[in-house]
């Protein structure tokens, strides 16, 4: 009938309707598997729409941005720079500013002013301006002293509502009173009406007459409020540079912003955020600000849970379309062809994809509000509204209808070439096995490696010598391509390994036997799950060892201030009176009094160490002479060992002549600069050697140090057994030093990387005439503060000088073991429902296997058996190869190299998480596997092809 025209399908403009409508009546027959399939699709759907929904919602329209910066008033205006014709700024962020190439008016040079101007001058006398200024106050609270952020203006002014909003009580009318935040209460351990002591900038007492909400702050931020010039005693025009001046009813348009802007004003309008002027009629633009790494991210990770959705939701269309034989046969009998069997097929995948988008995208939704409303701290900036991004929805759904196209696909051109005398027996014919697929996934699996470490060497490309980004980009996207077509190359492969499988498995009884074979002989079913699995893993894997190569490079790159868990003092300070500068405090002792009652479990210690050459120390004067002609002691660096190519820099005549320092600064000196003392040499007792390292003083250190030498705690300033100290002048010079000491030295490196060189004992310091001071307290007190002790400390160390402070080294944050622990919790729930969904599925499509077995008196440890080794084997491989193609793009990555040769992201994945997805999962997954199949009761029956 279909070489005549009568055929179902032919050439009829009616038959895409009639295939859609009995794949829709197909779809609703097998309610049980189309709500799965459904689901499979809706389940990625929703986290898609979920996180791009937050992301979204994250980013405050202008309409919210206006009332977040501005409240109710018209314009915000600050003097950011000196006047200058050529100066502009960005029109949507006061923020960004810069410099046109030519000035906007020909004019405008000669009439600008040579100085900062005041913004009251710019704006006529009758203008409302509200002045709001920061500063920081240190306060008594209930446990000591407490540093916080204040404000001082008009913040509960009326035009600030949506800004700056009032809480409770009344507002300050007077300049000793304040208002707070809701937390600074509980902080200060006060109420309204209470009075809050004030000990720096000003000492003063003030009266809490209110409490005040910040829109951008949340609601454990504690911050106080008071009227211009009460807590430091500058008023707002006395310091215009550092003022925000509102405008509550003046608005302001982009044209005179721009007459403005010379003046060296820039202005946060309404008007402008509201209508922003065309893009590209202005000169200056801080340009495209939108998070495109999480917009990458998000789209790959999408792309991956799709691909995913596919391979699951092809196994159940596969076993569907096993258990819908007759009926296609039965259509193809009365003149269905190829097209009108695939129309079929296929429409049912957009079907369900189409109902399991639209079902995701309501959860997603839903999903998306609570967990906002869950995770909102009070913060007005973080949640600024609930958003919609429809192109984003649009285009997941759309994705989501051709995953499900895609996952019907196979079986759709598999049943247009149905056999339908033997689907009328209910015969079903072995798969053939041909050595086409496996060479076409081994040249896959080639491609997409090779495809991969070019990723990597493109990476390397783009980071030496200049950074590219249009080329990194591109270095990322081969990175990710790679390893998928390697995936989609191992689905080639899997029929092939599914069968070597068999044979090793075989040896391990008949359970084994028959569940390898099994899952050998039907690919249909059993490739798509050990697909779906390897997936899952590999996306997990990647992200697990992207997660600790971050990690590695956070902790490596992070500086210790001091031994963990110790809290330190530095004694220098800095003089914010005249004369300006930084001040060692010679109150040590009280400072080791202060941290002993903060910390009374812990022993404190007071460092002595030689002062450093200060910064622009050996510089030369206008007259040619050196600024600072002081003589510092420093020890000498190893130059074989630091810069082994500058080596030949020493004089061969004079051994003595010290190293050329200007070869580059190895990381060891470099740990000094975010210290908050810069000294190399330090001098003290065993006791303090043991404070410095953080741990016991090795016997080796011992006795070096009692024989009178000194002890390194970087390799680097040993040399031949010795510590050479230099007195120097000119510390970039190559000059002989004034004196050169040699001591015995040895190496004891703590922990971690310690801002400390060289360590000697008082009696050598003193018999080498060193000169030393104190200089920093420390303590190791076991853990991080609580915030009760930490506010005793700062108001111990603000008693005895407002310039100290107590630092607590926590060390970097260790966020990786967390993150991977999670990831693999994670991918163990996604695993275990993949797993229960493709193997529930494979049993539903072997029924009649499993019903010839128990008809022949196969014993439940049997079935049991055959449950176990059917996990074991499609778990246990997806798994093995996911981690495996995992490691791929990580592995790609570490190709990267900075311009000293080392890896920007190091191959370092987190082996114990791999190995328990390796080992673990396919074990549990087993075990499960053979609970419910020895409970399995299958009644075999033998039905007419037709009843």
């Amino acid at each position: 009938m279909s070489g005549d025209g009568g055929s179902l399908a032919g050439k009829r403009s009616g038959g895409t309707l009639i295939a859609f409508r009995i794949a829709r009546r197909m779809a609703g027959q097998s309610r049980g598997r189309s709500a799965l399939i459904a689901l499979l699709v809706a389940i990625p759907v929703l986290g898609m729409v979920g996180i791009t929904t937050v992301t979204a919602s994250n980013v405050a329209t202008p309409a919210e941005r206006v009332k977040l910066e501005l409240g109710s008033t018209e314009a915000r205006v600050r003097i950011v720079a000196a006047p200058d014709a050529k100066f502009t700024q960005d029109p949507l962020n006061d923020g960004h500013w810069g410099y046109r190439d030519e000035a906007a008016r020909a004019d405008a040079a000669q009439s600008i002013e040579p100085q900062p101007v005041t913004v009251a001058s710019l704006f006529t006398a009758d203008t409302r301006l509200l002045s709001i200024r920061s500063t920081a106050v240190v306060v008594e609270t209930k446990d000591g002293l407490g540093s916080f952020p204040a404000v001082q203006g008009q913040p509960w002014d009326p035009s600030f509502v949506g800004k700056w909003d009032v809480t409770a009580g009344t507002r300050p009318t007077a300049d000793d009173e304040i208002m707070v935040t809701a937390a600074a209460l509980e902080r200060l351990g006060a109420k309204i009406g209470s009075k809050a002591v004030i000990t720096a900038p000003i000492a003063e007492s003030f009266t809490i007459v209110g409490t005040i909400h910040t829109a951008s702050l949340d609601d454990a931020a504690v911050s106080f409020y008071g009227m211009p010039a009460v807590f430091d005693g500058v008023m707002p025009d006395d310091d215009d540079l550092l003022t925000e001046w509102y405008l509550p009813d003046t608005p302001l348009t982009w044209s005179q912003i721009g007459e403005l802007n010379p003046r060296g004003a820039t202005v946060l309008s309404r008007t402008v955020l509201l209508d922003p002027p065309p893009v590209g009629s202005y000169s200056y633009s801080y340009g495209d600000t939108s998070n495109t790494s999480m917009n990458l991210f998000i789209a790959l990770l999408g792309g991956f849970a799709l691909f995913e959705v596919a391979l699951l939701a092809g196994a159940a269309f596969t076993v569907g379309a096993r258990t819908q034989q007759r009926t296609l046969a039965t259509l193809a009998s009365v003149g269905g062809d190829k097209r009108m069997l695939f129309r079929v097929m296929s429409f049912g995948g957009v079907i369900l994809g189409a109902l399991g988008a639209a079902l995701g995208t309501v959860l997603g939704l839903a999903g998306a509000w609570i967990f906002m409303q869950i995770s909102a701290n009070g913060s007005a900036a973080r949640y600024p509204g609930f958003h919609l991004d429809l192109v984003s929805l649009l285009v997941i759904a759309v994705f989501a209808v051709l995953a499900g196209w895609c996952a019907a696909a196979v079986p759709a051109r598999a049943a247009g070439r149905i056999d339908v005398l033997a689907a009328l027996r209910g015969a079903q014919r072995p798969p053939r096995v041909t050595r086409r697929r496996p060479v076409a996934g081994l040249v896959l699996l080639a491609l997409g490696a090779v495809i991969a470490v070019t990723g990597g060497v493109v990476e390397l490309a783009a980071y030496a010598p200049v950074y590219q980004i249009a080329l990194a980009n591109f270095g990322i996207a081969l990175i990710v391509a790679g390893p998928v077509i390697m995936q989609i190359g191992a689905v080639f492969i899997a029929p092939l390994i599914l069968r070597w499988a068999a044979r090793v498995a075989s040896r391990f009884g008949p359970g084994a036997r028959l569940a390898t074979r099994d899952v050998a002989r039907n690919p249909g079913r059993s490739v798509p799950a050990l697909a779906a699995i390897m997936s899952c893993v590999f996306v997990a894997t990647f992200a697990m060892s992207l997660i600790s190569t971050m990690q590695v490079n956070s902790t490596s790159g992070y500086t210790y201030s001091a031994p963990l868990n110790t809290a330190s003092v530095s004694l220098m300070t800095t003089q914010n009176e005249p004369p300006y500068g930084r001040v060692l405090q010679t109150t040590g002792p009280d400072v080791v009094a202060a941290v002993e009652s903060s910390f009374p479990s812990a022993q404190a210690r007071l460092l002595r160490s030689t002062e450093d050459p200060p910064m622009g120390f050996g510089d030369a004067a206008a007259d040619g002479t050196t600024a600072d002609a002081s003589t510092f002691a420093y020890p000498r660096i190893d130059a074989d060992t630091v810069c082994p190519s500058d080596a030949t820099r020493m004089d061969a005549s004079h051994e003595d002549t010290p190293t050329d320092i200007r070869c580059p600064t190895p990381y060891f000196l470099d740990t000094m600069m975010n210290s908050s003392i810069n000294d190399h040499i330090w001098v003290g007792d065993l006791a303090d050697f043991a404070a410095i390292l953080g741990g016991p003083v090795s016997a080796e250190s011992r006795a070096t140090l009692t024989a009178g030498g000194g002890v390194a705690t970087y390799e680097q300033y040993v040399v031949d057994g010795e510590i050479r100290i230099d007195w120097v002048t000119e510390l970039n010079s190559v000059l002989e030093p004034a004196r050169s000491v040699s001591l015995a030295g040895s190496v004891q490196e703590p922990e971690n990387p310690l801002p400390y060189a060289v360590f000697m004992l008082t009696s050598t310091a003193d018999a080498s005439n060193l000169n030393y001071r104190p200089s920093m307290v420390v303590s190791s007190i076991g853990a991080s503060p609580t915030q009760a002790e930490d506010d005793h400390a700062q108001g111990a160390l603000a008693a005895i000088s407002p310039g100290f402070n107590l630092q607590t080294e926590t060390g970097p944050e260790a966020y990786g073991a967390t993150w991977t622990w999670a990831l693999l919790a994670l991918t163990a729930i996604i695993a275990l429902v993949t797993a229960s969904i493709t193997i529930g599925l494979a049993r539903a499509d072997g029924h009649r296997d499993n019903a010839v077995l128990t008809s022949l008196g196969a014993s439940p440890r049997v079935r049991q058996a055959f449950g176990f080794w059917q996990a074991v084997v499609i778990v246990g491989l997806g798994s093995v190869i996911g981690v495996l193609l995992g490691l791929v793009p990580t592995l790609a990555l570490s190709l990267t190299r900075d311009t000293a040769g080392l890896s920007l992201l190091p191959f370092t994945p987190p082996w114990l998480q791999l190995a328990l997805i390796v080992v673990a999962l396919p074990a549990l997954v087993a075990v499960g596997g053979a609970l419910t199949a020895g409970s399995n009761r299958t009644r075999f029956s033998n039905r007419a092809a037709f009843d």
